[in-house]
């Protein structure tokens, strides 16, 4: 019968009919949802309001049903005897499992049908504890979720019970018979044929790879890294490609579209460049007919489309003046010539009339009569035009010229700088989006080196700024820039633009320290390119003018600014330019070469001279920039001078005095007596060892985050550090990662200390943070194969390493989609994978089931305690109790930066916890559970009733005396003399002694030093 099925049945025996508002295929998809259904229903029955809701009913009914009963937990002493106890508890429950034996603590199934044997084993326990080295034992009941999972399996036969593995509360005890590994690393053939020994899922029983193989492969790893980032963001790679080619080729078409110095051309001496204007003529009174003939050939000549003729009778003087007063300015404008005609003493006299204010009146005028005399005698066809042909430019002038050619060299070098000013600021994006999520700290701590991170990086850009560079010399070719492209300068242009990408591509990688957005980082750094580029290039070539006499300023300001790539390349463009057509003129002849030197017209026949107009000192300086900006990067990664800070800040300072606070706990106190005590050699066994951690923030005033902190945790062994929000956890994993400097105090991973030897430390650390450190352009399968690589697993078990920890963790299906398309939990599974493949000795995880749906959080505590079964030791941060008691041995508690309680999760209960819970429910009426409720307050005094709903009661009895034989003793004969349908009863949550510390956290408080 299905199970909504028998709950339906169930329902309808005890509140008459009604009807359900969910339907099958709901139930069906419990594995994926995994969480309760809200089942109403209607009824007839006077007990049950219409359309009301049982949870708790619903609850009790289906852990009766499908739960697996108590699970009884036991904290062990050194002299346990195990075997003993297993006798002991199946010689009173012949049903009883025992779930595992680990670290500390000793875990057994109990039937729930067995209940009326409870009291006389636990008081069998009770008596017998010191001889069997018990130190502490409680029992805790089927939690919802585990029914739910079983539940959602029963209907749906497709969930694999295997992968689900159906967890108890007590999770960490469960554990199979059969090896995971090998039931699934066989099944897809990944057992070695050379050395017959089998991958696990994390790859934890391969030998990784070192030295020089090692590099070598994470140098592949980050490599395609970034080639995965220019593949997918190909858009952006094409658009910052184009940017300095179509600066540069706007800068080439302007140049080609104005030519340079060139002889003037022949101009026609005539009227017609000035527009339409006003030509008048005079003749005398009763003039002859030869003055009129002359007059009217004057006129014709004239085109009427240009210039207007104005025939004078008289003085022709006194008509300009009196046409000058009525016209003002305009007359200037309007009449440029004229002339007047005259007979005297038999003679015929023509004067030409001009206007001073015209360049070429002068010209034109006279050509206006004396055409109008030639076609007086040689016929109205007859003309003469009047031509001014400039003089050739002399030696002189040419060299005057090729200064002015120069100006090309100049606004080419400009447009290419802005074109270059964005193309180097792209090759910090990636870099700061890795340093803001925290995946570049993940890949360092994965064992990545600075040098292979770095040296990767560099290679992938300056591969690709290769793309940019040869466009570039297909530009010039295109346009002919002779300069650039003849005597096989082409390969003189290409060493200017790598020698630039050397030295640029370094200083982004500096500057993006100081960003943690990369939009921020692309606009800033790409204003600074510009004003480090074309703004000093401007002003040195200003101040270089004779006129304005600031030439040494300018060669000062050059020496200055040679510290700037961006400078480099456009005086190294410009000076190139500059040089070639310098070259060219100069040694063209002797008289040239004299002309250039009474100039002061300067050449180098070697362009990469060091002396002016070479191009020398610019490559110089960026091949020395390139090598400076490395190494400043490789010491700032190094983080020698943070180191140097920190042992001035230890030298000259202390640490502030702690908050006031109770006593310290005793299993605190004895696990710092054991750590400080214990020699640096002894403690070494352990895989991580914790003296006297500490971390202050501020400069002035100082705020204690971490106080002393002194821990050591075994191999095998999954410790979950527990904290209020602002407690110091994540402060303390960014300090054992090496992302936070150590203000005092040490700590051992491995053996390694994490202040004299982090690299080391990090490359035995798998670290899951808080927040998901993904590239978002990667796929699932990329980013754990890069993480593989990186750990140093070879290449031939990289791919079922992979495999084995994307169906670990019910990837598959989404393994090969970008992760940008994952959901918040699916990013959490990939987060925590890349944390345990590779099987490093210590891993670190932040919250790691944050966004996670049941059945991958149960997935993940599968793996994370197969990881810890195989000697790995596991540090978790959570605040979900569940998963803490699912997956520790061992807790603390921190508050206000200290450890407040140390110990297995059923002896901080056992010592912190204040009584039981109890559930009960009575199948008669309200006259039976008042009788209950009488009988519970009188035999517990000083129970709390909690909740109470149609027959069912929620009791917290706070006797601490009573022990469990007593409990349950009590509440089965109670359960026959009330007729109980059911009850349960559990110690206190480990989340009611969590929040039992809630008053000693106090807000960050300002120390004093």
């Amino acid at each position: 019968m299905n199970p909504l099925q028998e709950w339906t049945q169930h329902l309808a025996g005890t509140h008459g009919s009604f009807c359900v508002n969910t339907n099958m295929t709901a139930l069906s998809s419990l594995q994926r949802t995994l969480w309760m259904k809200q089942i109403c229903w209607e009824t007839e029955s006077p007990y049950l309001p219409r359309g009301s809701c049982s949870a708790v009913d619903l609850s009790l009914f289906l852990k009766r049903k499908y739960g697996a009963g108590y699970h009884m937990v036991m904290v062990k002493q050194p002299n346990c005897q195990v075997e003993e106890i297993t006798e002991l508890v199946t010689s009173y429950v012949p049903n009883a499992i025992l779930e595992s034996n680990a670290g500390a603590e000793l875990s057994y199934i109990l039937p729930k049908e067995n209940t009326n044997q409870f009291e006389q084993l636990f008081s069998e326990l009770e008596n017998r504890r010191d001889e069997l080295g018990i130190a502490s034992y409680g029992a805790s009941v089927t939690t919802m979720e585990e029914v739910f999972l079983r539940v959602g399996k029963l209907v749906d036969t497709s969930l694999d019970i295997q992968a689900i593995q159906l967890p108890a509360l007590q999770y960490q005890h469960e554990r199979r018979t059969n090896d995971w590994a090998a039931e699934e690393s066989c099944s897809m053939s990944d057992c070695t044929e050379d050395s017959g020994t089998l991958i696990t899922e994390d790859c934890s029983s391969i030998k990784l790879n070192g030295g020089t193989y090692l590099w070598c492969q994470q140098f592949y790893a980050l490599f395609m890294k970034r080639a995965a980032y220019s593949w997918r963001n190909w858009k952006m790679v094409v658009g910052q490609f184009l940017v300095p080619l179509v600066f540069t080729t706007l800068a080439l078409v302007v140049a080609k579209t104005f030519p340079g110095p060139q002889d003037s051309p022949a101009l026609e001496m005539s009227l017609a460049p000035y527009g339409y204007t006003a030509v008048p003529y005079s003749l005398p009174p009763n003039a002859s007919l030869l003055l009129q003939s002359l007059a009217e050939n004057f006129k014709e000549q004239l085109d009427e489309r240009y210039v207007k003729p104005q025939e004078v009778i008289g003085d022709l003087d006194n008509y300009l003046l009196i046409k000058a007063s009525e016209e003002g300015a305009l007359f200037a404008e309007h009449c440029l010539c004229a002339a007047e005609m005259q007979s005297v003493n038999s003679r015929v006299r023509i004067t030409a009339r001009f206007n001073n204010q015209a360049y070429h009146a002068v010209a034109a005028a006279l050509a206006l009569v004396d055409n109008a005399l030639f076609r007086l005698l040689a016929g109205p066809n007859a003309s003469l035009s009047v031509t001014n042909y400039p003089q050739p430019r002399n030696t002189t002038e040419t060299a005057r010229d090729q200064l002015l050619e120069a100006q090309t060299g100049f606004a080419i070098a400009i447009n290419l700088l802005y074109g270059m000013a964005s193309l180097a600021s792209t090759f910090s994006l990636l870099l700061v989006g890795e340093r803001a999520i925290k995946s570049k700290h993940v890949q360092f701590v994965s064992g990545a080196s600075s040098f292979s991170y770095w040296l990767s990086a560099l290679t992938w850009d300056l591969l690709n700024f290769l793309i940019p560079c040869a466009l570039m010399l297909v530009v010039f070719q295109a346009f002919g820039v002779r300069a650039y492209t003849d005597d096989h300068h082409l390969v003189d242009v290409m060493i200017m633009l790598l020698l630039y990408g050397w030295a640029v591509i370094p200083l982004m990688y500096l500057f993006s320290f100081l960003f943690t957005s990369t939009a921020t980082a692309y606009t800033r750094l790409t204003i600074f390119n510009i004003l480090s580029g074309t703004a000093t290039f401007l002003s040195v070539t200003i101040m270089s003018i004779q006129a304005l006499g600031m030439v040494n300023l300018s060669r000062i300001l050059d020496l200055v600014f040679l510290v700037l790539p961006n400078y480099c390349l456009g005086r190294a463009f410009s000076n190139f330019y500059q040089n070639y057509h310098f070259l060219q003129f100069c040694t063209s002849s002797i008289g040239t070469e004299i002309v250039c030197k009474m100039l002061n017209i300067s050449y180098q026949t070697n362009y990469y001279s060091f002396y002016q107009p070479g191009v020398g000192r610019y490559l110089t300086s960026m091949t020395v920039q390139g090598l400076t900006f490395l190494c400043l990067l490789f010491i700032i990664e190094s983080r020698i001078l943070c180191q140097l800070w920190q042992l001035r800040h230890r030298y000259w300072s202390a640490l502030p005095e702690s908050p006031v606070t109770p006593p310290e706990d005793r299993d605190v106190a004895d696990e710092r007596k054991k750590v400080l005590e214990s020699p640096v050699e002894q403690s070494l066994s352990s895989p991580l060892v914790i003296r006297e951690l500490s971390k202050i923030y501020g400069r002035r005033d100082f705020v204690l985050a971490v106080d002393r902190m002194s821990l050591a945790i075994s191999r095998g062994e999954c410790f979950g550090l527990l904290g209020f929000n602002g407690a110091g956890k994540t402060t303390t994993f960014r300090m054992l990662t090496g992302d936070e400097s150590v203000s005092s105090g040490d700590a051992y991973i491995d053996g390694h200390s994490i202040l004299s030897s982090m690299k080391k430390a990090q490359q035995r650390i798998g670290y899951c943070p808080q927040f998901d450190p993904l590239l978002e352009h990667m796929t699932g399968r990329e980013t754990l194969c890069m993480y593989a690589r990186l750990r140093g697993v070879p290449e031939t078990y990289i791919s079922s390493c992979v495999e084995n920890m994307l169906r670990g963790l019910l990837l598959e299906a989404y393994a090969n989609k970008l992760v940008r398309t994952y959901s918040g939990g699916n990013k959490r599974k990939l987060s925590a994978g890349i944390a345990l493949i590779g099987g490093p000795p210590v891993i670190f995880m932040d919250e790691p089931s944050t966004g996670m749906d049941p059945v991958a959080r149960r997935l993940l505590w599968d793996a994370v305690t197969r990881t810890r079964e195989n000697g790995k030791a596991v540090i978790i941060t959570s605040h979900s109790m569940e998963e803490c008691e699912a997956l520790c041995t061992r807790l603390a508690i921190m508050v206000n930066g200290q450890l407040k309680c140390l110990g297995s999760p059923q002896h901080l209960k056992s010592k912190f916890g204040s009584g039981y819970t109890l559930l009960a429910k009575t199948s008669r009426g309200e006259d039976d559970l008042k009788a209950f409720k009488e009988f519970v307050e009188t035999v517990f005094p000083g129970s709390l009733l909690k909740h109470e709903h149609q027959g069912m009661v929620h009791y917290h009895i706070t006797n601490q005396k009573l022990s469990w034989a007593q409990v349950f003793g009590i509440l089965e004969k109670a359960k026959e003399k009330y007729d109980l349908e059911d009850y349960c009863v559990s110690q206190i949550t480990l989340e009611q002694v969590f929040l039992s510390f809630s008053h000693f956290q106090q807000p960050p408080e300002v120390g004093l030093v």
